[in-house]
C-alpha cells in the first residue's frame, strides 16, 4: 500500500509539474505582450521578477518531489510534506499573478 502511494503522489507531483510549467510559459507570453505602460500598480519589471520567483518556486517543487521519490520509508511523509507544501506555495503564486494579469487586461 505504501509503495502504491508513493507511486500516486509521484504521478500527481509530476503532472502538477507540467501543468506549472505550461502556465508559467503562458504567463510569460502574456507579460511580454503586454504594454510597458499597462499596469500602474505593477510595472512589466516587476512582472517579470514575479515570473522568474514562481520559476525558482517551481524549481524547488522539482527538487522537493524527487527528494521525495528516494527518501526511505521512514522519511517519506516528512518529505511528502514538504513538496506538498511547496506545490500549495507555487499554485497559490501563480494564481495570484493569472488575477494580477486579469485585472490588468480589464
Amino acid at each position: 500500500m505504501s509503495c502504491r502511494n508513493r507511486h500516486a503522489h509521484d504521478a500527481k507531483c509530476r503532472d502538477l509539474l507540467r501543468a506549472t510549467a505550461d502556465r508559467l510559459d503562458r504567463l510569460r507570453s502574456q507579460v511580454e505582450r503586454s504594454s510597458p505602460d499597462a499596469c500602474e500598480t505593477m510595472s512589466r519589471e516587476e512582472m517579470e521578477r514575479t515570473l522568474d520567483t514562481l520559476r525558482g518556486q517551481r524549481n524547488r517543487l522539482s527538487a522537493r518531489v524527487e527528494a521525495a521519490r528516494i527518501a526511505t520509508d521512514d522519511a517519506w511523509p516528512f518529505a511528502r510534506a514538504i513538496a506538498d507544501q511547496a506545490a500549495e506555495e507555487l499554485v497559490a503564486g501563480l494564481d495570484g499573478m493569472d488575477a494580477r494579469l486579469k485585472r490588468v487586461a480589464a
